[in-house]
């Protein structure tokens, strides 16, 4: 399921946020899960991936909360608790939980969740470059040229590390609303996560203590 941008100028909010129950026609939230009169499963609606999970709009996301949240809702909406209900009930609730999945995966990652943040922003960020980095460009090189698995746990350690500031940098920009900074930081963190990548498949091809 492809998640969109909520349809409001003002992220975590939705235009004409009462809708009707398809079955009982009452009002009813588009955030809620169930019919508050009638208590049938709702469609999912077009929410925000941090409104569907019931999270403040923001870069910082607290791991534990997050889990926490999907998980409720995961239970909440089990295929089980459904067995007994009528085809679009159950039709209902895969949908539901297909999008809070599709929510989930973007923002536990912090580079989906940067991008969907900056189109909330409506900030163009498609091939922004990274800053220039010397040091970067020296790390890839001798990533690409290494067999010597020493070499390479080095270079390993030294991109965790430098994807791990990358994240307090995007966190800072994002807290100071400066969205052309993020998304140059999220350009040299992508980077990172690709050198860090093509680390691991090198390493994972040569057998232990190899050095050239």
């Amino acid at each position: 399921m492809t998640e969109r941008k909520p349809r409001s100028g003002r992220p975590g909010t939705v235009t004409g946020d009462i809708v009707s129950c398809w079955l009982c026609s009452q009002p009813v939230s588009q955030r809620a899960l169930f019919c508050h009169h009638c208590g049938t499963v709702q469609p999912p609606r077009v929410l925000d991936p941090f409104t569907r999970l019931g999270l403040p709009v923001r870069f910082d996301v607290d791991s534990a909360v997050l889990e926490r949240q999907f998980t409720g809702f995961r239970r909440t909406l089990a295929p089980e608790r459904f067995a007994d209900k009528g085809p679009r009930e159950k039709s209902n609730a895969r949908a539901h939980l297909d999008a809070l999945q599709h929510a989930y995966d973007t923002l536990r990652d912090p580079v989906r969740r940067a991008r969907y943040l900056l189109d909330m922003a409506r900030t163009t960020f498609t091939g922004t470059a990274a800053p220039i980095d010397p040091e970067l460009a020296v790390l890839e090189t001798e990533a690409a040229g290494t067999d010597d698995t020493a070499a390479l746990d080095r270079l390993a350690n030294r991109a965790a590390r430098d994807i791990e500031q990358c994240i307090l940098d995007l966190s800072a920009a994002f807290r100071a609303d400066q969205h052309t900074s993020a998304a140059g930081a999220m350009a040299r963190l992508e980077r990172l996560e690709a050198l860090a990548a093509t680390i691991r498949e090198r390493r994972q091809r040569l057998p232990e203590g190899s050095a050239h």
